[in-house]
């Protein structure tokens, strides 16, 4: 059960009544005239449209597992690469977790899982917690590093650092993440106010609010009964545009200001751009196309890459291989997620990627293959090429007549008296070598 969001508040300020160590910034959650939570954020457009993006691009990486070895590294299997990437725990799939928790990290700075490990000490499972019911401090006895853990039952449940699979964002001491969502209170806020403003001026016969003045001595009661008829019987879009008749001498006097008067639509542009700096996606990605052209969205789609995703896969991947690893494999097993399944580009990209890579011998084409969720050829793919007409800069400094990728050329004896031999039937092809030899000493 989730606990409300002005009840976390709560234990949050009470967790800092506990530790005065306690430097989490506390802005007011209702700004712009609107309550601004981790939950209400949500709702605005395009901040969800930011967390989604950022969370299931993720959440869709594959997450290896290698160790390292004399020739480099190897990919290995186990119990820690299923629980990444097929099942974390017999409730959700590592798609779904890996969601959750980047979207907890997003919203709240902070995303937490248990740790449950058998008999041995090997990692069998991850249990999302939500952040609400989490909170982090030190233990007074000996200062080590605790996570306090509310249920829904009030009852306190206390966890160790090793414990816990905590994913964090930038916070004042590196062990907890500022919450993105207060920070951002204002500008969410406003787009939220945007919002609720919109809504309240199409549920008002998209007009702003009238006065409307009758030249008659009315009574409180009468008064009310006429407010009542006319926001009963023309307010709202479907009474918009309907005629309607007015007795003689009554008249309307608009009130507040023209959309256009508030700039509601470049306001509403604004809010967009700020939801997307404050998380570090390029607007193109969340449905945004003003500024975007066919020359620059490609790059943007890198930077999204290098700027908004790779900072979090690290912070996933160092808390993997700290929490998730014994003692011994610690250095020797690691684990890396992928990014170049979402930048890889297009085919024409990814063909004269797979070309330079294979022409250079970094890549084989087994490899290529691999990449492109297509079987090996068998043993002959593995093997690494590499073009002939390279060689290596001492090569060309001790032999200046060498061409590139050949051999040096041999010493022939220079006798200018003496003939040619003459070509047997057998040996032409070497008097033909001979000849070239000598036209190439002329020229070099």
């Amino acid at each position: 059960m989730k606990t409300p969001a002005f009840l976390s508040r709560i234990f949050s300020a009470l967790a800092s009544l506990r530790n005065p160590a306690d430097r989490r910034l506390y802005v007011s959650p209702r700004q712009a005239g609107v309550l601004v939570t981790e939950d209400t954020a949500l709702t605005l457009a395009e901040w969800w449209a930011c967390v989604s993006v950022i969370s299931r691009t993720l959440a869709s990486l594959p997450w290896g597992v290698f160790e390292r070895t004399e020739q480099g590294r190897k990919q290995i299997d186990g119990q820690v690469a299923w629980v990444l990437n097929n099942q974390p725990n017999p409730e959700m799939t590592a798609f779904s977790f890996r969601e959750a928790m980047m979207a907890h990290v997003l919203n709240w700075g902070n995303g937490y899982a248990e740790i449950q490990r058998d008999l041995s000490g090997r990692v069998v499972a991850l249990w999302p917690i939500t952040p609400d019911r989490v909170t982090v401090e030190r233990r007074k006895s000996d200062g080590v590093l605790i996570y306090r853990v509310m249920n829904s039952e009030g009852a306190e449940q206390q966890l160790t650092a090793d414990q816990v699979f905590h994913v964090h964002g930038l916070g004042f001491d590196g062990l907890v993440g500022y919450s993105i969502v207060q920070m951002a209170a204002r500008s969410i806020g406003v787009g939220i106010a945007q919002d609720v403003f919109a809504q309240s001026f199409y549920a008002n016969g998209t007009v702003m609010g009238s006065i409307v003045e009758i030249p008659a001595t009315m009574s409180p009661q009468q008064i009310k009964d006429a407010e009542g008829y006319l926001n009963e019987k023309h307010r709202g879009p479907e009474n918009a545009f309907r005629v309607k008749v007015a007795p003689v001498g009554v008249k309307t006097h608009p009130m507040g200001m023209p959309m256009t008067d508030a700039q509601f639509v470049e306001s509403r542009q604004m809010s967009i751009t700020m939801a997307a700096r404050w998380l570090g996606v390029p607007p193109h990605k969340i449905a945004d196309l003003t500024r975007s052209t066919n020359n620059n969205i490609e790059h943007q789609g890198i930077e999204f890459v290098t700027d908004a995703i790779r900072p979090h896969a690290m912070r996933f991947e160092q808390e993997a291989n700290v929490k998730l690893f014994s003692a011994r494999a610690q250095g020797r097993v690691y684990t890396k997620l992928n990014l170049n399944a979402i930048m890889r580009g297009d085919s024409k990209a990814r063909a004269e990627f797979y070309r330079t890579m294979t022409q250079i011998g970094a890549m084989s084409i087994n490899e290529v293959r691999e990449l492109e969720d297509m079987n090996s050829i068998g043993p002959a793919g593995d093997v690494h090429l590499v073009q002939l007409n390279q060689t290596t800069l001492e090569h060309l400094v001790q032999n200046p007549g060498a061409k590139m990728g050949a051999e040096p050329l041999p010493q022939i004896e220079e006798n200018e008296d003496e003939e040619d031999p003459a070509p047997m039937p057998t040996n032409v092809i070497r008097a033909e070598a001979l000849s070239w030899i000598r036209e190439q000493r002329k020229t070099a």
